[in-house]
């Protein structure tokens, strides 16, 4: 039992050792830190409810479906104008030059 208890205790201290060692890569800079961004963080979730989320990421895929077929739309206009462009300046080539 007290074997156990060390151990354990011995594995919790390493785990924090580590925790030091890997907050500061994060930008974190210690476990105090880490727990006082923690609590920032769930206060700032908590004033937001989740139908809030749901709702922002629901209109979020709408306008990102809609800037999609707006871009596809776009494209096939600009294809569309070079065609009849391309059609126009053969057309115009093979007339020859015009005379006033």
């Amino acid at each position: 039992m007290q074997s156990d208890i060390r151990r354990d205790a011995e594995e919790l201290v390493r785990y924090y050792g580590e925790l030091v060692r890997r907050l500061p890569q994060n930008g974190v800079r210690d476990v105090a830190e880490l727990l006082s961004l923690y609590d920032q963080l769930r206060r700032a979730l908590d004033a937001v409810g989740r139908q809030e989320i749901t709702w922002a990421l629901e209109q979020t895929h709408r306008v990102v479906e809609a800037l999609v077929h707006l871009d596809a739309s776009l494209q096939a206009m600009r294809r569309l104008k070079a065609v009849v462009e391309g059609g126009q300046t053969s057309t115009a080539a093979g007339a020859g030059p015009r005379v006033p």
